[in-house]
């Protein structure tokens, strides 16, 4: 847990997602893992298909992971006021999330290599990351549902303009609703609230997210051609270097590479605790280059969303 929080904490708040080259030594500090800077220790899982590539590890059976339903939150106990007491509090409350093992199952194969931009990365993965997922139970859950239903509201491209259709809008607002009846955001705005941070009503607090996560904004030339739901759960591209920014959501990833939109080419670093909850990949995506970039697996759209 101490190292999901600390990851949580770090992806969120300041982590830098820009790869360094060959050469660069791993810096560790207490309670903190960085992204793409965390030297890989050994551990076990499913073996590798890719014969004599880097980061295979013996094969181990799996242990129980996790479960959710033996986590238990009491409304009532106090919680640390601090940033990574917050982030506990939200991670046990996420009764969404889906489990590894369980709900999916992922194999990160080989370690990808240090790719310079504009360059095509080595591929050491030969198969997806994802090598299944429960759709039955993502498709269950309302936050999953209305969140899947905005996937395809955006132009990946950066210097395209976004236009926001009245059915678009409507699938924004249903989605926040969805989520503010969750455990996990109705927590998340009593804290910020407790901080005057946000309006302590529901409805204030609804539009401020609405104005966080979707109001568009520039990136390139005044056009209004991106907005912070689209860059951080979508994804977009840019640039004669063809980058990926963004894409840090485990859902939209897994639907583009089910499409063979995405082309996983390896994992940077991995692993929260026993389970890969948490993890740094290289990938393609339609030709174009993600040379590094971290994600959760399995939370839930509310807990990113937090």
């Amino acid at each position: 847990m101490a190292n999901v929080v600390a990851a949580l904490c770090q992806l969120c708040f300041g982590a830098n997602e820009e790869e360094q080259p060959p050469g660069n030594k791993y810096v560790v500090e207490e309670n903190t893992i960085q992204r793409d800077q965390i030297e890989e220790r050994p551990r076990g899982g499913r073996e590798s298909q890719h014969q004599g590539q880097e980061g295979e590890g013996d094969p181990t059976p799996i242990e129980d992971p996790d479960p959710i339903q033996d986590v238990v939150v009491d409304p009532a106990v106090s919680y640390d006021d601090s940033l990574s007491g917050i982030c506990t509090r939200l991670w046990e409350l996420d009764t969404n999330r889906l489990q590894p093992g369980r709900d999916y199952e992922i194999d990160t194969q080989g370690r990808a290599r240090y790719v310079e931009k504009g360059e095509t990365p080595r591929d050491m993965a030969r198969d997806p990351l994802f090598s299944w997922v429960d759709e039955d139970k993502v498709n269950s859950i309302p936050t999953f549902k209305a969140f899947i239903s905005l996937l395809d509201n955006y132009s990946e491209k950066v210097g395209t303009s976004e236009e926001v259709t009245a059915e678009e809008e409507e699938e924004n607002w249903t989605f926040l609703n969805a989520c503010l009846e969750t455990d996990v955001l109705q927590e998340a705005h009593k804290y910020l609230a407790g901080k005057d941070l946000v309006p302590e009503d529901e409805e204030g607090f609804k539009q401020r997210l609405y104005d966080l996560w979707f109001k568009l904004y520039s990136r390139t030339r005044g056009r209004m051609d991106s907005s912070g739901f689209e860059h951080v759960f979508v994804g977009e591209t840019r640039g004669r270097n063809k980058e990926v920014t963004g894409l840090h959501n485990w859902v939209q990833f897994y639907l583009q590479e089910k499409k063979g939109s995405i082309d996983y080419t390896g994992f940077k670093s991995r692993g929260t605790d026993n389970y890969d909850q948490l993890i740094t990949i290289q990938f393609t995506w339609n030709g174009n280059v993600k040379p590094v970039g971290s994600s959760f697996i399995g939370t839930s759209p509310e807990f990113e969303l937090a």
